[in-house]
This record gives C-alpha cells, sequence and structure tokens, in this order.
C-alpha cells in the first residue's frame, strides 16, 4: 500500500484549505534529491538532519512517499544494495543471489 498515507494527508490538508501543504508535497520531488530517497528507502533516518523540511513533514509520511518513487523490481540487496528478484532470505536479511554465490565461494 504504497503511498496511502500520502494520499491522505494530501487530501486532508486540501480539505482544510491548505493550499501552500498542498502545493509543497505535489512537488515534493523537487525538493528531494534521489540520491537522499534511496536512503529514505533503506530507512536512513539521518537524511532528516541534510533535507531542509517543513516541521509538520514526519518521517512516516516521508518515507510513505518515497514507496511512491521506487521504480526497481525486486528487493533491496542488503550486501550490494542492488534490487534484485532472486536471492535468499536470512535473518530477516535478504541477499541477492550474484551476493550469496560470492559469498559461498569464499569459504
Amino acid at each position: 500500500m504504497a503511498g496511502k498515507l500520502f494520499e491522505k494527508k494530501l487530501l486532508e490538508f486540501a480539505r482544510r484549505g491548505n493550499i501552500e501543504r498542498v502545493r509543497w508535497l505535489e512537488n515534493i520531488n523537487k525538493h528531494i534529491l534521489p540520491s537522499h530517497v534511496k536512503r529514505i528507502l533503506r530507512k536512513d533516518k539521518t537524511v532528516l538532519q541534510e533535507l531542509v523540511l517543513p516541521k509538520w513533514v514526519t518521517w512516516d509520511l516521508l518515507y510513505d512517499w518515497a514507496l511512491t518513487q521506487k521504480k526497481e523490481k525486486g528487493r533491496l540487496c542488503v550486501l550490494c544494495d542492488e534490487y534484485s528478484e532472486v536471492g535468499i532470505e536470512y535473518n530477516n536479511k535478504f541477499i541477492c543471489e550474484y551476493c550469496f554465490l560470492k559469498l559461498k565461494n569464499l569459504k
């Protein structure tokens, strides 16, 4: 349900008549760089210190918006930081097939 909270806030602000907030949310991709989006998707909250955001923008809202920006298919590998559809789950972490084979051959 990517974008559910984002859309809810957008509708809420539109109903209240907060035009400036609605405009800011509609143009949020102009305020946040793609590299920041990747870090947000990795749940790196230090991004909040680097970005200049209004006080009403919460981490949950930002993360929900970032989920709508995700274009890659598959899951994020914790080792190579790339998206892959094939891999294994180890200790609740996803490892792509390429990294898994590299680790397996190290032994």
